[in-house]
């Protein structure tokens, strides 16, 4: 995990980008932008590449909550489910949820709480196949969750337990620019902290060419063919590709 902050890698990049365009400004917010889109996808392809718990986010005492009434889409009446706590990458089979779980007093050398009852992932297709046996059946000590759009995971086996909350491991994206702090520490992958600004800076030189290529509007005076139209790397990267 990096130990910088996301400031400093919009402030870098931005300085860079400078070189380009001397005589356009690129707010601060928009070169975070493009960090968080290309960061989350850099991100994504890291994590499953490995089996690591590096970027795995605890979260302790999600409320459980029984919907009361349906309304389209995706809120079902009498069905027990929570809102997840941050937004997670779309793994194939959901694997953006490490794990679930919950405690329920019924051992008497119980291990560790978030170990006590696990649930197992399953989907609306095909759980009608648990019920047929006794094995798979859902229950309060076998139960299973399934994910519905990007909010809601619904569970199955503890519709007659009192279940008030759950433990569960998310892989998350980063928060929308709107929300993330830039001062606080930027949860990626230090090794492929010169990918990203390689990129960022490749998109930030494909952005600043729209304008000269496109129309005249009277404010830059740099012609368009004076824009690289490769790829950069930065004067201060020196970093070379084959290291990627």
């Amino acid at each position: 995990m990096s130990n910088t902050i996301l400031r400093y890698v919009v402030d870098d990049i931005s300085k860079d980008l400078k070189q380009v365009a001397d005589d356009k400004k690129i707010e601060r917010a928009q070169v975070a932008y493009w960090v968080l889109m290309v960061g989350n996808r850099l991100k994504s392809q890291h994590i499953q590449k490995r089996d690591s718990g590096m970027f795995l986010h605890t979260y302790v005492g999600v409320p459980v909550e029984k919907v009361a009434s349906s309304s389209n889409p995706n809120t079902v009446e009498g069905r027990k489910r929570i809102k997840l706590p941050a937004s997670i990458f779309d793994f194939n089979k959901d694997r953006g949820i490490d794990y679930i779980s919950y405690w329920i007093d019924d051992e008497v050398d119980c291990p560790p709480e978030f170990t006590n009852k696990t649930f197992t992932r399953t989907t609306p297709k095909t759980s009608a196949i648990l019920y047929m046996d006794e094995y798979t059946k859902p229950s309060p000590s076998n139960p299973y969750w399934y994910l519905t759009g990007m909010e809601y995971v619904y569970f199955l086996g503890i519709e007659k337990v009192d279940v008030e909350s759950i433990e569960i491991g998310l892989y998350s994206t980063f928060d929308p620019l709107t929300e993330i702090d830039l001062d606080a520490p930027f949860d990626f992958p230090e090794e492929l902290l010169n990918v990203l600004k390689r990129q960022v800076l490749d998109l930030g030189r494909f952005v600043l060419q729209i304008p000269e290529e496109r129309r005249n509007d009277g404010v830059s005076t740099t012609p368009a063919e004076n824009i690289p139209t490769q790829k950069l790397i930065s004067v201060n990267d020196s970093v070379n590709k084959s290291e990627e």
